[in-house]
């Protein structure tokens, strides 16, 4: 597994063996393609390159599944690990990177996904709809060509054009126009469906998501959500990110009211120094359902990434922990003036972190939080129900 990884990155980071790759599979398997059948009727769903059941994918399935007028659609999840998720039905899930995979993206009319069903290939569909959910709202960090000429990869000069692109910012369409180059038709403003569940958090399910996560009920949780930084690669070309923290420190002035529970973006490969067998540290990288930990969550300590306008929704306090601030800004950029888009600005040191959690204004916070959602957010509480009938006309 490891070694199938480590060649995987080695294409994704190699612009010439990334050419060669892309040029004799794409042409292979476009071969194969014009001789398979589209079913009108079926639809491939890939999430995170196949890593999880989760995000706006997720919800859009289990709503056309509960729906009498969708049940000619037959659904296909593709997994790196299939068996892990014995829940799906096991004639609605197939190995990604398999040539019946190849064969299932020809075949399925629709193409559901937060990330691509391609694979990095160009792979020229007949009469197939290719859906994408964005899974953050844009208006932080820059991306497509809007990064430094330093930055861009080989891969991200060019976005891949899908047919409906979901979107759930007032503000980001104008900057994905421009930034992915993508024409204005493509984009359906309709709110995401992964955040329908954020605007009616019930007391049951938190209790339910912190016993599962061991969280003692009478201690409030601070999560920590950074972004990945495509600028720190280990030997294997795994972004990864180093704990920030002297955990020692945070656990002597926090534990007694608080939790610490930490996990990243999906693009991070290693979350590295994370404690082990520690009660105020809950080590949940790999909890599959990022909604759950943003409604456990009494406080969001983040940095540039997108989870803040999810967050946002909650009305809740968010802190950006900025270390590396700076470094960030030159090397990928940002679209807006952190230091003046958060309530306390751009945190800088562990010290002042502490110090603001412990002196917070739970109230004045909250109200802070709730002026950037009703800026930046559309407030749309049933997205799933108004683009599932876009999608499957």
């Amino acid at each position: 597994m490891k070694v199938k990884k480590f060649i995987k990155n080695i294409i994704k980071n190699n612009k010439i063996i990334y050419g060669i790759y892309n040029f004799v599979f794409s042409f292979f398997l476009n071969i194969i393609g014009k001789f398979i059948k589209v079913d009108e009727n079926q639809a491939l769903f890939v999430v995170y390159g196949g890593k999880r059941y989760d995000d706006s994918p997720r919800f859009v399935y289990e709503f056309i599944k509960k729906q009498i007028e969708y049940q000619h659609i037959k659904c296909v999840w593709a997994f790196i690990s299939p068996n892990d998720f014995e829940f799906i039905p096991k004639n609605e899930k197939i190995k990604i990177d398999t040539m019946s995979y190849y064969k299932t993206i020809f075949k399925s009319k629709y193409w559901i996904t937060n990330s691509s069903v391609k694979r990095g290939l160009n792979l020229k569909g007949k009469n197939h709809l290719d859906v994408f959910f964005s899974h953050g709202i844009a208006g932080l960090k820059k991306i497509g060509i809007d990064m430094d000429k330093s930055n861009q990869s080989f891969r991200s000069k060019k976005q891949e054009e899908f047919d409906m692109i979901v979107l759930g910012g007032k503000k980001e369409k104008e900057i994905l126009v421009r930034a992915w180059q993508t024409k204005e038709e493509h984009f359906y403003v309709t709110g995401l469906p992964r955040n329908d569940e954020l605007y009616h958090v019930e007391e049951e399910k938190v209790r339910e998501i912190k016993q599962k996560l061991k969280i003692p009920f009478d201690k409030k949780v601070i999560l920590y959500a950074p972004t990945y930084r495509e600028f720190y690669q280990d030997n294997h070309f795994d972004n990864i990110i180093q704990n920030p923290f002297d955990f020692e420190k945070m656990e002597q002035q926090l534990s007694d009211e608080y939790v610490l529970v930490v996990t990243a973006h999906y693009l991070v490969g290693k979350l590295l120094g994370i404690p082990k067998n520690n009660s105020f540290i809950i080590n949940a990288f790999e909890y599959p359902y990022i909604n759950d930990l943003l409604m456990i969550a009494d406080i969001l300590i983040s940095d540039y990434s997108s989870v803040v306008w999810d967050y946002a929704i909650l009305e809740r306090p968010i802190l950006c922990f900025g270390y590396d601030y700076n470094k960030y800004v030159e090397e990928r950029g940002a679209y807006l003036d952190l230091e003046k888009v958060f309530f306390n600005g751009v945190i800088k040191t562990q010290e002042q972190l502490i110090e603001t959690i412990k002196n917070m204004n739970f109230e004045e916070q909250k109200q802070h939080t709730k002026q950037l959602k009703q800026e930046y957010i559309l407030i749309e509480e049933n997205s799933t129900q108004k683009i599932a009938p876009i999608i499957f006309k």
